[in-house]
């Protein structure tokens, strides 16, 4: 039936930004907008969420798949072969497909149905930054039985907001004698139609009840021609009954039998109905209009509308607690069957049968914990009764999900009661996997604290021990949790220490050493182990080192589908290429991981946002303009720019940011790329991330050179120095090119070189060294002659350094000088700040070692 006055309204979603229709169950508002789509005549997709969806990741991808319904590809998609990923990666992931989209083929649509079963107030959030980040082409349309938690005054001041609710939903006294003719074939009379209209209010549910109760008594030969009553129970429960006591026994009984599903196919059907034509059965149902709702185009998979299905529920359990038990249990029984762990552990504990349901999701964990469902899985672990919640495997469980989903505040005390537990069950057969699980969480949450003493501390007694279990055990992290959320390079994440390069290089050699003890070479996460050395030796300048572990970490990588490990491995050899001046082999590398992706299906993954940005970079160099300026406008409004990266949104875009702010340099759009390295160079701060500080600082020291602004050039390459000093970081600095030692020079000889330490001078001067060399080779510092970096000592300053040496006082050398004594200070502070020492005996010491004091 056509309503031209909501459909005009609706019209309006083609203008705004966001459509909300908000009224109570049975209002028809699925009905309303369905039917509107099919003849809006732009593309849509359409999702109907569930309570599982307040899972963050799983609510991206349910509307991923709502946009491949209307792009016809599959913008996000992530197989279990990828590995987890966060659910900022893959709302990004999304937008840059939509606003792809908008480019090439303009307006689309996409519908979130049952929008109110969503309770996560984080996800609100994003989802609402994530709206107003859309192109204007593309349309949200949210169906919900609630207010939606935006704030829709913004919104709606600046038109972008268009609003229904139950009052426009309401049919009128036309419409509603429209319906009725429509759906009996009769024409109410007048007293009829206001009795109708009075007891209905309008309300779709009410009149489709209202007209199949009314045609049941017609067929049946009935007298009672008004199909509502004066009973005391409330009208809706009565025209269900109405409805429902006039089919037959035999749908009666598949309707109540199948109500314990939220979804149902024809297997699962029949599995709990006992029918064995459910699939004719469902698809009748649905042909008269009893309420089973198709959930996907091919007619697979059905589910009842809320409200009939709760009146079916509410039937059974009056009629037979038992038997809702028993339904559940066969329920639970086809899903563990097919695969389907969630609803199978539901319907187990739904029946009574907590231990089955402890032990499925214990087994099957890795089916969440990959791809880092973890509301789901907290949400069917907080379901657990006593005693399995207390049982030492579900609170490991319990555990790593909280690390996972950045909870960390009970991660002591669990790991008290795990290590009390494992005291209590050393003659079990599962003592040595829990004790190996324990260990391997005692790290974990180290590194994910930054704890580095501990962390270290704990792999070094794993790599020394002789007990270890058989390489088969079932570890938990070792079943091919992703490690990486996105950092490039790796070690820029929580495995490098936040980029602090020393660190990340000591931890990952005692891994080394675990692995090589142990055998443990052909495994999933020994693939980070390599990059993560390979990214250390880089940075040293150790190339060939460097070589070598990454093209493991890349094999690794790529055979066990650590998409975390493969692609930043896969980068540093292009980086490994560019250093050796070959860039069409480092474009090269980028095009073979690129295709990898492809042809695994993950193109769409936040790893492939990581190639395009170095595979851009290398292009400009090569003299590209038009391949930069492509990526550049494909990441316009996306990430940083002249509003600052994302990096506080979306975790380690860094290595993305850092690009765009280059690229953004080499086309000449100055402005841009130093407000872009400012922002990055903030946000570094703010997360003490030392190696995405150390480059972008790199990157302002350089931007500023070429402005003309040497002052800022010499204070951010000063503060580069401190950074990279500690841990020789020395190839960031030979990657920004042969301009890097006269700066250099030319930083010592400022006041500003006058702070550094000996560590700091020691460094500048092995850079200096690697520099004259083309960088393919690493000072062994205790042999290099110490070079006078600075501006050197007069004569006179001699003079007075020597006379200090053999103890003389300020008065003493001013009288062998013949000089005042004032002028002797002033040549002690000279020599001071030539030597960068802090005293008179730091000096003497100084000049001993370099040899600068007569005989």
């Amino acid at each position: 039936m056509e309503r031209a006055g909501l459909a005009e309204r609706l019209g309006k979603a083609l203008e705004t930004r966001l459509t909300a229709i908000v009224a109570p169950a049975g209002y028809g508002k699925s009905t309303l907008a369905g039917g509107w789509v099919r003849t809006a005549g732009l593309p849509a997709g359409w999702i109907s969420l569930d309570e599982k969806d307040n899972d963050p990741v799983r609510f991206w991808r349910c509307l991923s798949g709502a946009a491949e319904q209307a792009l016809g590809t599959a913008p996000a998609y992530v197989p279990e072969a990828a590995g987890s990923v966060r659910t900022e990666h893959l709302a990004e992931t999304l937008l840059e497909a939509l606003i792809g989209h908008s480019e090439r083929s303009g307006s689309l649509l996409l519908v979130l149905d049952d929008y109110h079963v969503l309770q996560e107030e984080r996800l609100h959030e994003a989802f609402y930054r994530w709206i107003i980040r859309l192109p204007r082409s593309v349309r949200i349309m949210l169906l919900s039985r609630h207010d939606i938690p935006f704030p829709l005054a913004a919104l709606r001041a600046k038109g972008m907001l268009n609003e229904l609710g139950m009052t426009d939903l309401r049919f009128t006294r036309e419409e509603v004698a429209d319906y009725w003719r429509l759906q009996t074939g009769e024409a109410p009379q007048e007293p009829f139609l206001r009795r109708l209209v009075a007891v209905t209010e309008g309300w779709a549910a009410m009149l489709h009840l209202s007209a199949l109760s009314f045609a049941g008594k017609r067929a049946a030969g009935l007298d009672e021609a008004y199909p509502i009553s004066g009973r005391s129970r409330h009208v809706s429960d009565y025209l269900f009954e109405e409805a429902f006591g006039g089919l037959p026994k035999e749908t009666q009984r598949f309707l109540l039998r199948t109500s314990v599903l939220d979804r149902m196919n024809a297997g699962l059907a029949e599995a709990v109905s006992g029918v064995s034509a459910a699939r004719r059965t469902m698809k009748e149902l649905a042909r008269k209009g009893l309420f089973m709702i198709p959930l996907d185009d091919d007619r697979e998979w059905y589910r009842y509308h809320h409200l009939f299905r709760d009146f079916l529920r509410e039937r059974l359990r009056e009629e037979s607690p038992a038997e809702e038990v028993r339904l559940h249990g066969i329920a639970a029984g086809w899903h563990a069957a097919n695969g389907l762990w969630e609803e199978a552990v539901e319907h187990a504990l739904r029946a009574g049968r907590a231990a089955e349901a402890a032990a499925w999701t214990l087994e099957h964990a890795d089916v969440w914990l990959r791809h880092r469902e973890t509301v789901a899985l907290r949400r069917l672990l907080e379901r657990l009764p006593k005693p399995e919640a207390n049982e030492p495997g579900i609170v490991l469980l319990q555990l790593w999900t909280d690390l996972l989903d950045g909870r960390k505040g009970r991660a002591g005390s669990m790991l008290r009661e795990l290590n009390a537990a494992l005291g209590a069950m050393a003659d079990r057969p599962a003592y040595g996997r829990m004790r190996e699980e324990v260990r391997i969480l005692e790290n974990y949450c180290a590194v994910l604290e930054g704890d580095f003493d501990r962390a270290l501390a704990l792999i070094r007694e794993y790599g020394e021990r002789n007990d270890l279990p058989a390489r088969d055990t079932p570890l938990l992290l070792g079943r091919g949790l992703e490690l990486n959320e996105g950092a490039v390079p790796f070690i820029r994440g929580a495995f490098g220490f936040n980029g602090d390069v020393g660190k990340a290089g000591l931890y990952h050699r005692y891994y080394g050493k675990f692995i090589e003890k142990n055998g443990l070479h052909e495994n999933a996460y020994t693939a980070y182990q390599q990059t993560a050395m390979a990214e250390c030796r880089y940075m040293l300048g150790e190339l060939p080192d460097a070589r070598a572990y990454a093209e493991e970490g890349a094999r690794l990588g790529r055979v066990f589908g650590a998409l975390g490990a493969y692609v930043p491995a896969m980068i540093l050899q292009s980086r490994l290429l560019a250093a050796d001046r070959r860039l069409h082999g480092a474009a090269d590398c980028m095009e073979e991981a690129l295709e990898h992706l492809r042809q695994c299906r993950l193109h769409t993954t936040v790893w492939q946002r990581k190639l395009g940005a170095r595979l851009a970079w290398i292009k400009l160099q090569l003299g590209d303009l038009d391949w930069a300026r492509k990526w550049m406008k494909g990441r316009s409004g996306i990430s940083c720019g002249t509003n600052g990266p994302a990096a506080a949104d979306i975790g380690y875009p860094d290595d993305e940011d850092l690009i765009h702010a280059r690229v953004a340099a080499g086309l000449g759009r100055t402005e841009e790329a130093m407000a872009a390295a400012t922002a990055i160079r903030e946000a570094a701060e703010r997360r003490n991330n030392r190696l995405s500080m150390l480059e972008a600082e790199l990157l302002l020291a350089r931007l500023h050179a070429e402005g003309g602004d040497n002052a800022a050039c010499a204070r951010h390459l000063g503060e580069s120095v401190k950074l990279a000093a500690p841990d020789r970081c020395y190839r960031p600095f030979l990657d920004e090119g042969a301009a890097i030692a006269e700066r250099l020079k030319l930083l010592v000889s400022s006041s500003i070189g006058s702070s550094f330490t000996e560590e700091e001078l020691r460094f500048i001067q092995a850079l200096l060294h690697m520099a004259r060399s083309k960088g393919t080779s690493v000072p062994d510092e205790a042999k290099l002659s110490y070079e006078r970096l600075r501006e050197p000592l007069t004569e006179k300053e001699k003079e007075v350094l020597t006379l200090m040496a053999m103890g003389l006082s300020n008065k003493s050398i001013a009288a062998e000088l013949r000089v005042t004594e004032g002028t002797v200070k002033t040549h002690l502070h000279r020599i001071y700040a030539k030597l960068s020492a802090n005293g008179r005996t730091h000096a003497v010491r100084l000049a001993k070692e370099r040899g600068l004091l007569a005989p």
